[in-house]
C-alpha cells in the first residue's frame, strides 16, 4: 500500500511539472511580437526598374519617373490602362504607316507595343533606377537611385532627342543627367524637351497632350500630321 501511495504522488508530481511547462510556454507564445504583414513588408522594400528598351537606329528616347505597380506586374513601361503613352505611340505608328491623321493603331499587348516603338525608333527607360515606394505615384518615391542615362547615350549615339515625361522625371533628369560634366562639356549631345506626363493622373485633355507631343517628336521621327 505504502508503494501505491508513492507512485500516485510521483504521478502527481509529474502532470504537474507537466502542466507547468505547458502554462510556461504558452505565455512565451503570447508575450513574442505579432508578425508584420506580408504586405507591409513588400511595400516597404526596394523595388527596381526596367532595363532600357533600345531599337536599332533609335532617334529619340522617353524617359519617365520609376515604373508603376502595374507596369512593374506586366513586365513593361506605361502598363496601366488609362496612361496615354501608347495611344500617343499608335497615333505616331499610323502617321508613318500613312494613315488619316486621326488614326490610333492599336496597342493591346507588349509584343505590339515593342514593334510599334520599334518601327518608330523610340527607346524607353526612367529617370530613376531603383527606390522605395509605396504604390505608384511619384510624390511617394524615396531614397531614390538614379540611371545612368550618359553612358545610355554613348552607347548609342543614334538618340538625338530626350524628352520626359512629367514633373518629376524632368526634376531629377536635371539633378542626375543635365548636371552631368560630359553634358555640360558637349561631350555628349542632345536637345532636350521636357513634357507633360502621360499618367491618368494629369488631368490635361488627350487631344491637348498629343499636340504638344506632336510639336517635339513629328520632326524627329519624320513624320507629318
Amino acid at each position: 500500500m505504502a508503494k501505491d501511495q508513492a507512485k500516485a504522488k510521483a504521478t502527481a508530481r509529474a502532470e504537474a511539472t507537466a502542466e507547468a511547462t505547458a502554462s510556461a510556454k504558452a505565455s512565451v507564445v503570447a508575450a513574442a511580437p505579432p508578425q508584420l504583414p506580408l504586405k507591409a513588408e513588400f511595400e516597404s522594400s526596394r523595388i527596381y526598374g526596367f532595363k532600357p528598351f533600345v531599337p536599332h537606329g533609335t532617334k529619340v528616347l522617353i524617359l519617365g519617373s520609376m515604373p508603376s505597380v502595374k507596369s512593374l506586374e506586366q513586365g513593361f513601361y506605361y502598363a496601366h490602362p488609362q496612361n496615354r503613352m501608347f495611344k500617343l505611340i499608335g497615333h505616331y505608328l499610323a502617321l508613318k504607316r500613312g494613315l488619316d491623321g486621326d488614326t490610333i493603331v492599336p496597342l493591346p499587348d507588349v509584343p505590339s507595343r515593342q514593334a510599334a516603338l520599334s518601327e518608330l525608333g523610340i527607346a524607353l527607360y526612367d529617370v530613376v533606377d531603383s527606390c522605395e515606394r509605396v504604390g505608384s505615384l511619384d510624390s511617394k518615391i524615396k531614397a531614390a537611385s538614379y540611371s545612368d542615362i550618359v553612358s545610355l547615350l554613348r552607347q548609342y549615339p543614334s538618340i538625338t532627342t530626350v524628352l520626359t515625361n512629367g514633373g518629376y522625371a524632368k526634376t531629377h533628369f536635371a539633378k542626375s543627367t543635365l548636371k552631368h560634366p560630359a553634358v555640360v562639356n558637349g561631350e555628349v549631345r542632345f536637345t532636350y524637351y521636357a513634357l507633360p506626363s502621360t499618367s491618368p493622373c494629369n488631368t490635361v485633355p488627350y487631344a491637348k497632350l498629343q499636340a504638344l507631343y506632336d510639336e517635339v517628336l513629328l520632326g524627329p521621327l519624320g513624320l507629318t500630321p
